[in-house]
């Protein structure tokens, strides 16, 4: 097989007959859900595929539903249409940023974000989308785009100069929409905000190997603003200035919707590091500490979340070196009170949450 037709592989839809609609039976509650297809041509259109281009795939919404991925219009389509992988990105995108009122951006790859970053100030959205893909620039290579504010012309140029999959937000400029049809496979999607009506959500669901199922209340952290972040106990001699406040919450935010184990260096408005999916936690940061000097970041003044508590010193002892401020973590290790003691002596602030944030998908 050429190289050329492996390529085709991969922009080619796969056939399938997935039901209309599903019912998912939990107790006495029926759950309704509508396959997701969009009219492009004259034709009704689904997924393209599913993870992997010889898996078929459907997608569905709760029939009541009015906003969020599952009622995504695409304002431009391409490459035959979005994989699963397009779509789970999105979705875990549009969590990420729907945690932020300022405009915020999240660039995904393979269900983690590559990169972060808000608004600090006036600065144009253009400005924030920069700061996230250049903060793992190489990661963002393919990436998919996800915003939570309107892209005007300026920003979608901007998204134009490297290689994105897909950009999802909840508008467009009509500047901005000439710009991306400048390339024919780049795949737009704009999303609906979802409702407060729209957030009684079912329990998250998940498939074993033998077919049982794990059936559990749906995972979102309990802080929620930066209040609820100041009212966390302050572990340490040292306490967080206000901006260190903001920046444990924001990074506490990414960290809850990146796969475990999780770490997140975050400083004035963007990650700096994200760690994601190590068997251990120490792995975790050093990866993430290694990336960072091979992208040119200092993480000296950078704040630091775990979205598990700190096992051993060795932990603390990485974060000095690097000149780390402060930590939020949830707490619970049998070596809090020595680690307690080792950021004492480095000058480390650390927040515990009492709460973990777990994300096996």
């Amino acid at each position: 097989m050429s190289g050329q037709e492996i390529r085709r592989i991969y922009r080619t839809a796969k056939d399938e007959d997935l039901p209309l609609s599903l019912k998912l039976m939990i107790g006495d509650r029926v759950l309704e859900y509508l396959k997701v297809q969009w009219k492009v041509e004259g034709r009704m259109r689904g997924l393209r595929y599913g993870t992997n281009p010889h898996q078929r795939g459907a997608l569905y919404r709760p029939k009541q539903s009015k906003g969020g991925i599952g009622n995504v219009n695409w304002v431009k389509w391409g490459k035959d249409g979005p994989s699963a992988t397009n779509i789970e990105d999105g979705s875990h995108g549009l969590r990420i940023v729907s945690y932020f009122k300022e405009p915020t951006v999240a660039v995904m790859k393979h269900l983690n974000p590559s990169g972060v970053s808000v608004s600090v100030g006036q600065e144009s959205l253009s400005h924030v989308y920069t700061r996230a893909r250049d903060a793992d620039d190489r990661a963002a290579f393919g990436s998919v785009v996800v915003f939570n504010s309107p892209v005007d012309r300026k920003t979608a140029e901007e998204v134009m100069k490297t290689f994105i999959e897909v950009v999802y937000a909840p508008g467009y400029g009509s500047d901005a929409i000439g710009v991306f049809e400048s390339k024919k496979d780049i795949r737009v999607g704009e999303v609906p905000t979802i409702h407060k009506e729209d957030t009684g959500m079912p329990p998250d669901v998940v498939v074993l190997d033998d077919g049982s199922l794990i059936v559990e209340d749906p995972y979102r952290t309990s802080i929620l603003s930066l209040e609820d972040m100041k009212r966390l106990p302050v572990a340490t001699k040292k306490k967080p200035s206000d901006q260190e406040h903001l920046d444990l919450l924001h990074a506490w935010w990414i960290a809850c919707e990146v796969r475990s184990n999780a770490v997140v260096f975050w400083k004035n408005g963007t990650s700096l590091a994200i760690g994601t999916g190590q068997q251990d936690r120490i792995g975790t940061i050093e990866n993430s500490i290694n990336k960072t000097h091979k992208l040119g970041h200092s993480l000296e003044g950078s704040v630091m979340a775990s979205d598990g508590f700190l096992p051993k010193l060795d932990n603390v002892e990485a974060l000095a070196k690097e000149k780390v401020s402060a930590i939020v973590q949830p707490g619970g290790s049998v070596e809090d009170q020595a680690i307690i003691k080792a950021c004492d002596e480095h000058g480390i602030t650390m927040v515990l949450t009492g709460e973990r944030s777990f994300r096996h998908f």
